[in-house]
């Protein structure tokens, strides 16, 4: 598929208009909270705060004017103004009345922060959308003090990962997992880096949070606005954009300790350079990381280090009044010494003497972006590149036998892929209107993956000489068209509906070239068309206020398993096919802000069906196979509060999951009595701090973050189990008003040593349990500095 010419075209089609226009911005006079949303989809700025915005009118802003500058005059006569909480953020606060009380009689209130989320593709306050919103702010992630991502996503409540290392975990909202494994299922999330996915069947690319401006999740399905890989959720990673009319600058130097381990450190830095005033602009972030090992082995210590270095630039032009061009691009390298688990059921953090199982993780990515008005709708059209090469290494000493029919012997087990994922979206939407009755959006989607990838079994003393080798090519095609449509039907009611038509199609070459007896090649092919739907309905009774009830669907198409390569004949392709698997969720929620905006209460209550699980298995010889499992459910309650008292705070979120499986299918030849793996009964997060001053000059974070996730199994059996893990973590940061900035943490303040979801070795894992332990305790000591 040419998806190149399509983006041309795009730009063909959309730019001359742009080009005729004069001036940076338009938003319109009209409601403030949409004048808000429409600023924030032109700039790519983070407005919050827990001011009201009904009732409030704004008289508009246009022209050539930096976001700071459109914000004020955005928020003239409306009695609030703004201040600068990160980059590219904002938060709003309401302005002192002419006749104010002496400060020692004002109660202090530190308002909850808010935010426009665009996760559903349109700029919204997640209090207004129906359906279950998480998210972390530039100044969240900046209160977090580190930019791993494995720090922040039990904050984001429901969303889970497994724990074998950074570039080779799975993740997972509300449990929906179908194994910790990784073959040719689609993830479970659909990972986004802005408007580009960047996940296909790869693990979690780990990409490290520097100069992010929010990271959002959707929970539950969301097949109609996304399509296949969505079926547990969103998770979305929007970075900050280049503010195009002041220059600044930040760094980071850091440095960390643990008992046992070999200590780490690291360094960052942003730039963001105006090139031209309020129309072109770049910004710039450079880091690179070491994590020092925890695993000893015979004669090796500390052997899972893991360095990692990577970065992103970003350029935007303002060709002309309301309209946006960004070209943008991502790279990260991560390299890990050896794996990070333990023979045993319990203990950090020695395991017996074996072959290095190094992991290579190495992601790019570029994009263009082109956004702006038409005489009718809002126009929004991204293309993006994904190049993600993985390799991993396994001592298989022990799997010779059964891949080769050779004698055991010392081996090593290379899988290696590299994938590249195009894709390209072109979507409409209304006008961001909060009085208007009827708001949508459509959209075209199109998208290429290729994968190419090996799997060799080496001698370890003459490496590239195969014992046992198969290689394989996968092409996946998509081609779809989505919409969704609100209508406010009646004051205080909402309907929501939406629907996407798709078409997949699917190619796959095997070739088996070791041991000589099996040399032979084979190919097949599959292709699928089907509709996905959604509806949702809304009740506003009162302002802060709102109930919602939803059914979705998510999917995954299915596809082609190869296990082994045979001589083709004729039609017969020799080609397992796995079928398309499907979730419905139905559920019930409300968002409710209470006690003057203090305290802020989101809950659902949820059921999925899942029919015709699809699933990564471990055959016998320590290889993977794809099936289908069968049928099951997942019934839940979730909770999340967010409490502001003066200067402290607390996030939380609770999540109670019933998972089963209802249904085995009848070729699956799995245990089945574990239920759905990976999904914890009770899981949870707690995050409570304190932020004020401590001097003119001073400013002091403490905060303490608590996560619980309950026992789980890593398959459908519960013979391998993993759980509880409890985890608490202790972080403080002094800003001092010149710039400079003091950080301290501590991870795993009591030393815990659970054994996470995840395993080490699939071709061992069948001889004895294996543990994924925690991080033991780790100091971490950062010097920052932005101007």
């Amino acid at each position: 598929m040419r998806l190149l010419p399509v983006s041309a075209l795009a730009l063909l089609l959309t730019v001359p208009p742009a080009l005729a226009a004069e001036g940076g911005i338009a938003v319109p006079a009209g409601p403030l909270g949409g004048a808000l949303a429409a600023l924030s989809q032109q700039t790519g700025i983070s407005i919050g705060g827990d001011q009201p915005l009904a009732g409030r009118h704004s008289p508009g802003a246009s022209g050539a004017l930096s976001p700071e500058q459109a914000l004020t005059r955005l928020l003239a006569g409306t009695g609030l103004g703004f201040r600068k909480v990160g980059p590219g953020a904002y938060r709003l606060e309401a302005l002192a009345p002419p006749h104010v009380l002496p400060a020692a009689a004002r109660p202090v209130v530190v308002p909850m922060e808010s935010i426009i989320v665009t996760a559903t593709k349109r700029g919204a306050d997640p209090a207004s959308l129906p359906v279950s919103v998480g998210w972390l702010t530039a100044a969240d992630l900046a209160r977090l003090g580190t930019s791993d991502p494995d720090a922040a996503l039990p904050l984001l409540g429901g969303v889970g990962s497994t724990h074998l290392g950074p570039g080779r975990n799975k993740l997972a909202i509300r449990g929906l997992s179908d194994s910790a494994f990784t073959g040719q299922t689609q993830a479970t999330v659909g990972l986004y880096l802005d408007n580009a996915k960047v996940n296909y069947n790869a693990p979690d690319p780990h990409l490290h949070l520097i100069d992010v401006d929010r990271v959002e999740v959707l929970r539950g399905p969301q097949g109609t606005l996304y399509g296949g890989g969505s079926i547990g959720g969103i998770l979305r990673i929007v970075p900050a954009a280049p503010d195009l009319s002041e220059r600044s600058a930040q760094a980071r130097l850091y440095g960390s300790l643990t008992r046992s381990g070999a200590p780490g450190g690291g360094v960052e830095a942003v730039l963001n350079q105006p090139l031209l005033t309020d129309r072109l602009g770049m910004r710039l972030a450079l880091y690179a990381e070491r994590e020092g090992g925890v695993i000893d082995t015979a004669g090796r210590h500390n052997i899972d280090r893991t360095d990692m270095q990577g970065g992103r630039a970003l350029f935007t032009l303002i060709p002309a009044e309301d309209w946006r061009l960004e070209l943008g691009g991502t790279y990260q390298l991560i390299d890990t010494d050896d794996s990070h688990y333990i023979q045993g059921r319990r203990g950090c953090c020695t395991r017996a003497a074996q072959l290095a199982e190094p992991h290579d993780n190495d992601f790019d990515e570029a994009h263009v972006t082109l956004t702006g008005s038409l005489p009718f709708a809002q126009l929004h059209s991204t293309t993006a590149f994904v190049r993600h090469e993985i390799d991993s290494f396994y001592d298989a000493s022990t799997a010779v036998p059964a891949l080769a029919g050779l004698p055991a012997q010392p081996a090593l087990f290379h899988e290696a892929q590299l994938s590249r994922l195009w894709t390209h979206e072109t979507r409409l939407t209304s006008e961001n209107d909060e009085d208007a009755a009827i708001r949508w959006l459509g959209g075209l989607h199109l998208s290429q993956q290729t994968a190419q990838s090996s799997r060799r079994l080496t001698k370890a003393a003459t490496l590239g000489s195969d014992l046992w080798r198969r290689d394989r090519d996968d092409t996946v095609r998509e081609a779809a068209l989505f919409g969704e449509a609100s209508w406010r039907f009646l004051p205080h009611w909402t309907l929501t509906t939406g629907g996407r038509l798709f078409h997949v199609a699917q190619e796959v070459e095997a070739k088996a070239l070791a041991p000589a007896a099996s040399v032979a090649e084979t190919e097949g092919y599959a292709k699928e068309t089907d509709y996905t739907p959604k509806l949702a309905v809304t009740w506003h009774p009162w302002e802060g206020a709102s109930f919602y009830a939803q059914m979705t669907e998510g999917y995954r198409p299915g596809g082609l398993n190869i296990e082994e390569a045979a001589t083709t004949s004729g039609e017969d392709y020799r080609a397992a096919h796995f079928r398309t698997d499907e979730l419905w969720n139905y559920e019930l929620g409300t968002k409710l802000s209470l006690w003057q905006g203090r305290l802020a209460l989101d809950a659902a209550i949820f059921h999925a069906r899942w029919r015709n699980i699809q699933t990564d298995q471990l055959r016998a010889d320590g290889l993977t196979v794809t099936t289908n499992a069968g049928d099951g459910s997942n019934t839940g309650i979730e909770i999340a509060p967010r409490l502001h008292l003066g200067p402290w705070r607390l996030d939380a979120t609770v999540i109670l999951n019933d998972p089963e499986l209802t249904r085995v299918a009848p070729a699956f030849a799995g245990r089945t009595e574990g239920g759905l793996p990976g999904a914890a009964h009770l899981s949870g997060s707690a995050s409570l701090s304190w932020q004020g001053a401590i001097s003119d000059q001073a400013h002091l974070l403490a905060a303490l973050d608590y996560t619980h996730t309950g026992r789980t199994h890593l398959t459908f059996s519960n013979a391998i189990r993993q759980g509880p893990v409890n985890q608490v973590n202790g972080r403080m940061k002094l800003d001092w008003s010149d710039g400079w900035s003091l950080g301290f943490a501590v991870d795993n303040i009591l030393d815990g040593d659970a054994n996470q979801f995840a395993y080490g070795n699939p071709f061992t894992l069948s001889a004895g349990p294996q543990t994924t332990p925690l991080r033991p305790r780790t100091f971490r000591l950062s010097i920052g500095w932005q101007e």
